[in-house]
């Protein structure tokens, strides 16, 4: 079914900041040396845990760098920052200035926390009776997609931002979806990778679960007891291969593969025998079109707990068997366990090998498990001969991954010239809309106190609707909040209104803007309170972004791939393009794109503290989920969505209207528009832009509050009932509340 190996995709820049290193030559030296960076944690206070040490990394002073805006930079994006130059400067991209050649460039990129450091802050800030502008700081830049537009204000572009979210497998997903987004003929340039910085929630809740070492990580040893947490940065910068070579650019390899997949066998453990990886490695080597023989290297997950190891080893005797050529290691016991950027980073470190033929060596083994204790790479190892590397991952949520990556002259070599060709011109083909769902919150605001104890107006669900009571039965469901079961009861919806969706060729894509904010509450509010050696274990599982994404693929018997998309209000947006990509390039056969949004005291205070409640009333937080179920547009489908415009950065109210301006442009004769920037800083601006524009009278749907992403998918289930009775075209602008603006084209019948 899959069409996605038509277009060469070649890496022509790497960088990374680890616990090794600054950048990618020192990490690796250090790597391949037998080197480790466990020391105590000093970032944050760990009294109260069993575990007390990491591999922190040592960043630069940023000298270069203003230090009004070095002020504003999280450790996130302090962590990002070097990487990232690293990267588009071993690609040619970066000016005599150290600004990006290329105004526009196209980002796949991945965390699990982001600037999580300043949203812990803020809560010990409300929970201590703390007020003061330091609180509009920490509320506007902890989120993810603010170390991304720090990234491009520090390069001077803008473009395009995919932000992937599915725990451990992140970085992975991210290199995965930049490759697919040039196969599907989307983008011919894509910067892609992970950062992750240590912090006390992620690392309070890992120390709960019992998952890390106290003594030492020792990955595929049989006493083995436990992971070691790490902070990292690592991307890689991909492109079509006649892009590529156009612009005369080094390549210093192939992604040749990319393989992924859904668990559903536990949150938070993997299937014992490793079924869904072995599915992931496979889907990998078909598209690279190469054999289990054909690898030469494996960067393991390795996390050195028992559940995780066991279960890669059974994936691993199941695919390579006994005979293949294979060396193996993980090199968390050295870096430590980087989240979001473990994939990231260990793509690199697959990369290398094949660059330089030295192998890392896997760490701290006394007595190796059998089943792979004959292929772990030993200090000083080098490898002979290598065409072919692979890196698997395995993250919370069940999230699947492999990549694999081939020297680009022996790749080069065997694959005739239709598989060298631009893509440009190649886009992918319009979607139909077969089915949507909307679980919308009761009419009449009602109280709701924040944190600091002041009552704001809210727009709840009532989880005791008959529609919504029966999934809170459900065994998998029994400790996710509200969030899971609004996305379930609208997910259920657009599946059934599509009919006949197998599950088994249907993909999943989530979308978030404040995601699992009740148990995130819960936990580290409970940590703040009680003392970290009383955080709860049972809780901690439904602070990952993609918890819910996991409870939805579980119930509906999803096993492909299924993303979770974080961003502000246009991240309901990337997860279209999401979508469109898949769809282009024969990957499934259905896609549920989906969003929700959840109330909780400590997002009011935030809301409060941007003056969002304080605007004469126009602005009501709400809760709820939206989905729609896509397909590939055939002739006669009712609605389709037919473009889609994202990327579009601002930072002041003049380039919002700018950048407005340029969405428009991409739809000329475009006459139908639906208002969304109600009760928003926008909200003038799109009156002005409508009326210059000539846009008809604006098509309004009786407004259910502001709900960030799940609003944008209210108004595209809205869009697609208009566009049925109407039969004419309508613009779903969306307006992002951390200066972005997207938007998508819904089409009547085709001809």
């Amino acid at each position: 079914m899959s069409n996605s190996g038509t277009t060469t995709v070649v890496v022509t820049g790497i960088g990374a900041l680890t616990p090794l290193g600054m950048d990618v030559m020192s990490t690796w030296q250090h790597l391949v040396a037998g080197a480790e960076a466990q020391a105590p944690i000093t970032l944050f206070d760990v009294s109260g845990c069993r575990c007390q040490s990491g591999a922190q990394a040592e960043l630069p002073d940023f000298a270069e760098v203003n230090a009004r805006r070095l002020r504003r930079w999280s450790r996130a994006t302090r962590l990002a920052v070097p990487a990232f130059r690293e990267a588009l400067a071993t690609a040619g991209l970066l000016d005599a200035d150290g600004r990006s050649r290329f105004p526009q460039l196209t980002l796949s990129v991945s965390t699990t926390g982001g600037a999580m450091a300043l949203g812990e802050r803020y809560v010990r800030g409300l929970l201590a009776g703390r007020r003061g502008p330091g609180r509009v700081f920490e509320v506007a830049h902890y989120q993810a997609h603010r170390q991304i537009l720090d990234l491009q204000d520090q390069f001077g572009f803008r473009g395009p931002i995919a932000i992937i979210a599915n725990a451990c497998a992140s970085g992975a997903n991210a290199i995965g979806h930049g490759a697919d987004l040039i196969r599907s003929g989307r983008a011919e340039l894509v910067v892609t990778g992970g950062y992750e910085p240590l912090t006390e929630l992620i690392y309070v809740g890992f120390d709960c679960l019992q998952a890390m070492s106290a003594d030492k990580c020792r990955p595929f040893d049989t006493a083995r007891t436990g992971l070691m947490l790490g902070e990292a940065a690592a991307f890689l910068v991909l492109e079509s291969e006649h892009h590529a070579r156009e612009r005369g650019a080094n390549i210093l390899g192939v992604v040749a593969g990319y393989g992924h997949s859904t668990d559903v066998h536990h949150l938070t453990q993997p299937h014992p025998g490793g079924a869904p990886l072995v599915a992931a490695i496979r889907r990998a080597l078909d598209q690279a079109q190469l054999t289990p023989g054909d690898i030469g290297y494996l960067n393991a997950h390795g996390t050195g707990t028992l559940l995780n190891d066991a279960s890669e080893c059974a994936a691993f005797a199941e695919v390579f068997g006994n005979s293949a050529p294979l060396r193996l290691s993980s090199t968390k016991a050295a870096i430590g366990h980087t989240l979001g950027a473990a994939g990231a980073a260990e793509a690199v470190f697959a990369l290398q090998v094949l660059r330089t033929g030295e192998l890392p060596p896997n760490l701290n083994v006394r007595q190796a498990e059998p089943a792979v204790a004959a292929r772990l790479v030993t200090r000083g190892e080098r490898g002979h001969s290598l065409q072919a590397t692979i890196s698997v991952n395995l993250g919370f949520g069940g999230s699947n991954t492999a990549l694999i990556l081939t020297r680009y002259e022996d790749y080069a070599s065997k694959r005739p010239p239709a598989h060298r060709h631009s893509s440009e011109g190649r886009k992918p083909p319009p979607m139909a809309v077969c089915g949507v769902g909307m679980v919308v919150p009761e009419r009449e605001p009602r109280g709701m106190a924040s944190l600091a104890g002041r009552e704001w107006p809210v727009r709840r669900v009532d989880l005791n609707r008959p529609e919504l009571a029966r999934w809170q039965n459900e065994p998998r469901l029994r400790r996710a909040s509200g969030l899971t079961v609004f996305m379930l009861a609208a997910a259920q919806q657009a599946v059934g209104a599509a009919g006949g969706v197998n599950p088994a060729t249907l993909g999943i894509v989530a979308a978030f803007h404040t995601g699992v904010l009740v148990p995130t509450g819960r936990f580290y509010q409970g940590v703040v309170k009680h003392g970290q050696r009383f955080a709860s274990p049972n809780v901690f599982p439904e602070t990952v972004f993609n918890s819910p994404t996991s409870h939805l693929a579980a119930v509906l018997g999803v096993v492909g791939p299924s993303y979770t998309v974080v961003a502000d209000d246009t991240a309901w947006v990337s997860a279209l393009n999401v979508a469109a990509t898949w769809l282009a390039n024969g990957l499934v056969e259905n896609v549920l794109v989906v969003s929700g949004e959840e109330l909780d005291p400590m997002a009011l205070d935030a809301y409060a503290a941007v003056r969002w409640l304080r605007r004469g009333g126009a602005f009501v937080p709400a809760e709820g989920a939206g989905a729609v179920v896509l397909r590939r547009a055939r002739a006669g489908d009712p609605v389709r969505i037919v473009a889609l415009a994202e990327g579009l950065t601002h930072h002041s109210k003049v380039q919002a209207r700018a950048a407005a301006e340029d969405l428009f442009a991409q739809f000329p004769g475009v006459r139908n528009v639906c208002r969304t920037a109600t009760g928003t800083l926008w909200e003038h601006l799109e009156t002005e832009l409508h009326a210059r524009h000539g846009f008809a009278a604006p098509l309004e749907w009786t407004d259910c509050g502001g709900a960030f992403v799940a609003s944008a998918a209210w108004y595209t289930a809205w869009g697609v009932r208009q566009v049925r009775a109407t039969k004419r075209d309508l613009l779903v602008p969306i307006w992002g509340h951390s200066e972005q603006f997207s938007a998508s084209l819904l089409a009547g019948p085709s001809l």
